[in-house]
């Protein structure tokens, strides 16, 4: 038994394309009808992607919760100077470095714990003039 197949196009609008397929084989038939009664199954790939995204979101929304109430995230600039003690402060003058103000101040022995010190003290290493240099209680 021989199977023919006809391709009838019908244009009805720019926007709808309507294909008739027919054919006289009966088993072809069938699964025409089947095919064209069958419904169309909706596209889970947007869905899947939107719940990675909002998961991804959530998760980070988490982490910075957990991070903040569990101090993870507790960085400070600078020294960390009670108001209570007395402070000695210098005023950086043209010319000076973190090095000939520590052998100013610690002028008989090694002056580099004194700049790690100072550095630590003051946010850095970088001094500018006029800078109010905190050099310790």
């Amino acid at each position: 038994m021989q199977s023919t197949l006809q391709f009838n196009p019908n244009y009805e609008n720019d926007f709808y394309f309507d294909c008739n397929l027919q054919t006289e084989d009966p088993v072809s038939q069938k699964r025409l009808k089947i095919q064209q009664e069958r419904p169309i199954q909706p596209k889970y790939g947007i869905r899947r992607v939107l719940a990675g995204v909002m998961l991804v979101i959530l998760g980070a929304l988490m982490w910075t919760v957990l991070a903040h109430v569990t101090g993870l995230n507790n960085e400070t600039v600078g020294a960390d100077i009670s108001p209570d003690a007395p402070q000695e402060i210098y005023i950086v003058q043209s010319g000076d470095t973190l090095w000939s103000i520590a052998m100013a101040i610690d002028g008989d022995g090694d002056p580099r714990n004194t700049v790690d010190r100072l550095a630590e003290m003051n946010g850095g290493s970088s001094l500018y003039i006029g800078q109010r240099l905190i050099l310790g209680n």
